[in-house]
């Protein structure tokens, strides 16, 4: 019976040993779930703030990208958002090249109704290699108040 006794003393040593193993290692898995279910937190939290980030986003390039004509050819293709954005610097380069050309129109038409027998054609090779570009800039300089009063003119039929 010592026999059977120490028997059951060993095994009941043997079996705390083994809860108090188990209980350690259910401590550290529920350590680690705390950090997981964190971790899952602050992720969820980050995408939350990384979507409405994306939402700003696409409202203020949607924005940009109706500002810019884009062309014909290309108006009928569906276009994802970011292929339109990319279409923008050349819808840009287009308008402001559109609208320089009304404006020299508009200031050279402006000199022949006040000059009648002014040859404009020399105007269209640009400056003379052969010129004074310190007299250009005088010239420049003359004229600066006339011009800024034409554009404002321009900007208020617009």
């Amino acid at each position: 019976m010592a026999a059977q006794s120490e028997k059951h003393k060993k095994c009941s040593k043997e079996q705390r040993d083994e809860i108090e193993k188990l209980q350690k290692m259910k401590a550290d898995y529920d350590v680690q779930l705390v950090e997981m279910l964190q971790q899952v937190k602050d992720l969820s939290e980050s995408n939350t703030s990384l979507q409405h980030e994306l939402d700003e986003l696409k409202v203020a390039t949607q924005a940009i990208v109706d500002m810019v004509d884009i062309s014909e050819e290309d108006a009928e293709a569906p276009f994802f958002l970011v292929e339109q954005l990319q279409k923008v610097p050349q819808g840009i380069m287009k308008y402001l090249s559109k609208t320089t050309r009304q404006y020299v129109s508009h200031v050279l038409g402006l000199v022949k109704f006040y000059l009648p027998q002014a040859n404009l054609a020399p105007l269209g090779e640009g400056l003379n290699p052969d010129s004074d570009e310190g007299k250009f800039d005088e010239y420049l300089g003359e004229v600066k108040p006339v011009a800024n009063r034409i554009a404002d003119s321009l900007e208020q039929d617009a």
